[in-house]
């Protein structure tokens, strides 16, 4: 049942994402807004972001606070890219000392799926300095789009740790909160 849950989850967060690429947020940001706790709090209640999630990733880091709007998403794209290498590193792991033969495979998707995230986060990054935030809210959603092969094909096994699909949950919404984030820049 929880894995229903999760998969439905993840492909409403994949269809409201997709629907927000296309659609520009009519926004008064501008990319030099200063960031402050107020900010904070209009981004995160933007469509698609989980708010409990986003306000306390951002707010936890007090470098958040230094910065303007284009350098809130550049932070937020460096933070999304380090935990795609953290969790690669995690599947890596597991697929290497899985002793389930049935894991070997799915976990193999999930090496390959945060490879191409990884590289698309990066993509996303070089959008985002050259401006080009439409592209780079797209991209930021291509990133998230890369693992679901991975969260489909771990989801409902009883034999995969909890905290894998967790990882995998908060990394879909760190994507969600970067293409989000790309996109009210681009308005």
């Amino acid at each position: 049942m929880d894995v229903l849950c999760v998969s439905r989850n993840l492909y409403t967060i994949l269809a409201l994402v997709l629907l927000l690429s296309i659609t520009p947020l009519s926004s008064s940001f501008s990319p030099s807004d200063k960031v402050t706790k107020d900010l904070v709090n209009q981004l995160c209640s933007k469509p698609t972001i989980t708010k409990h999630i986003c306000v306390p990733w951002l707010t936890s880091d007090p470098t958040t606070f230094t910065q303007d709007l284009t350098g809130l998403v550049d932070l937020v794209l460096q933070r999304t890219q380090l935990f795609a290498y953290k969790n690669l590193a995690t599947m890596k792991g597991l697929a290497r000392t899985t002793t389930d033969p049935t894991l070997k495979a799915p976990y193999g998707t999930c090496v390959t799926g945060y490879e191409l995230a990884i590289k698309k986060i990066e993509e996303a990054q070089g959008l985002a300095v050259s401006n080009s935030y439409r592209f780079a809210s797209q991209t930021a959603y291509r990133a998230l789009f890369s693992i679901a092969s991975c969260v489909s094909e771990l989801g409902g096994r009883n034999n995969v740790p909890a905290y894998v699909q967790q990882r995998n949950l908060l990394f879909v919404r760190m994507c969600t909160i970067v293409s989000v984030f790309s996109n009210v820049l681009a308005s």
